[in-house]
């Protein structure tokens, strides 16, 4: 389903939830825009949540109202997220936001999505007052059903020690359990390319076993200073039981392990494709355990232009942006290195030009820092 879709569906049901808030106009007091952060925040909600503004609430039958141009305290995503970083949060965790205006029944409407992570308590260690509202310090805030906690309460003991389980991973079936192990790769016990396994030092239930590598060449390959690279299979384990499996490959000569790389089909004048990595997806997860953290792929300097995006929604919003600027795409000039390697891997058999990859990397690049 879409993102619009999924929206005019939250829309239709005439009723707000624990992971869906109507506003009908951006809030004019920013302490309840930040306490209303927080309550969708910490929701015990499994997935993206979401600050619907243009809609009336559920009294006015949900009606869809729609937002000015210029309308008063109507925000862009910079302004919010430059004021979540103004907060002192406890650990410094921050949720995470992203915001989206879509157009439905011919009017515009703000849609402020708050991503799901295993941070949770999000909380203050500052009180922060705006006009006559306050978020207090170390109050711990979350939706129930489509009741958030009052601004002067905190939320009680049962939902407040869920938030403290989910931080720790108490709550996680052994997939999830295994992925949030992952994101702490310093935790394991591994070496890689001379240890056939690895092992979480804490839950040594949780281990991974790799296949032998063995020679496999792909586009991406060409990129390093030496293009022998090595495939193998990594099989993912809850004591004895498979979880899942994944590629690993081996690049420059063994010098470099990491995920292998998904790719993706891009439809411009001809059909195009590039690899890359999400981070909130399983071959993100990978690359993050096998570059302990540093997500780098890079041996001896240089690299494969792999495209590494935060997750699915920021990957279709790239594709749809690299679609209206296919002109941006043709004015890239290679590097000659590129050139190099379109000479060298024409007699690889794939449709993937290591040309184009490189010309998109560029594009991606531009596109992220603007």
């Amino acid at each position: 389903m879409c993102f619009n879709d999924k929206i005019v569906n939250l829309i239709n049901t005439k009723r707000e939830g624990n992971y869906w808030d109507f506003k009908k106009e951006p809030h004019s007091n920013n302490a309840k825009l930040l306490h209303d952060i927080l309550c969708l925040a910490n929701s015990k909600h499994k997935g993206e949540r979401y600050i619907i503004f243009g809609v009336t609430d559920p009294s006015e039958t949900c009606k869809i109202i729609g937002l000015r141009k210029n309308q008063k305290n109507r925000k862009t995503q910079t302004d919010i997220i430059d004021f979540l970083r103004s907060k002192k949060f406890a650990g410094d965790f921050r949720p995470e936001v992203e915001l989206h205006t879509i157009n439905i029944s011919d009017v515009d409407i703000d849609i402020l999505v708050i991503f799901d992570h295993p941070y949770k308590p999000y909380y203050l260690t500052e009180n922060y007052r705006h006009n006559d509202s306050e978020v207090k310090a170390y109050h711990m805030y979350t939706r129930n059903n489509d009741m958030n906690t009052p601004l002067d309460s905190s939320a009680d003991i049962y939902h407040i020690e869920q938030m403290w389980r989910q931080r720790f991973g108490l709550d996680l079936t052994p997939v999830e359990k295994m992925k949030y192990l992952l994101m702490k790769p310093n935790d394991w016990y591994k070496n890689f390319g001379n240890v056939d396994h690895a092992y979480n030092k804490e839950f040594p239930e949780y281990k991974i076993e790799f296949s032998d590598p063995k020679p496999h060449k792909d586009v991406f390959s060409y990129f390093y200073s030496n293009d022998d690279s090595y495939i193998g299979k990594a099989v993912f384990k809850y004591y004895t039981t498979p979880l899942f499996e994944l590629d690993y490959i081996f690049c420059d000569e063994m010098r470099l392990i990491l995920s292998y790389p998904k790719i993706c089909a891009i439809k411009l004048t001809n059909m195009n494709w590039f690899f890359y990595y999400n981070k909130s997806e399983l071959d993100g997860i990978f690359l993050y355990f096998l570059t302990n953290g540093t997500l780098n792929s890079k041996s001896r300097g240089i690299g494969a232009p792999f495209i590494l995006v935060e997750n699915k929604a920021e990957l279709n919003k790239f594709i749809e942006f690299a679609i209206n600027n296919e002109n941006r795409i043709n004015e890239i000039e290679p590097s000659f290195f590129a050139k190099d390697i379109y000479e060298k891997a024409k007699y690889h058999p794939s449709s993937i030009n290591p040309v184009f990859v490189s010309k998109i990397k560029t594009l991606f690049d531009e596109w992220k820092s603007t």
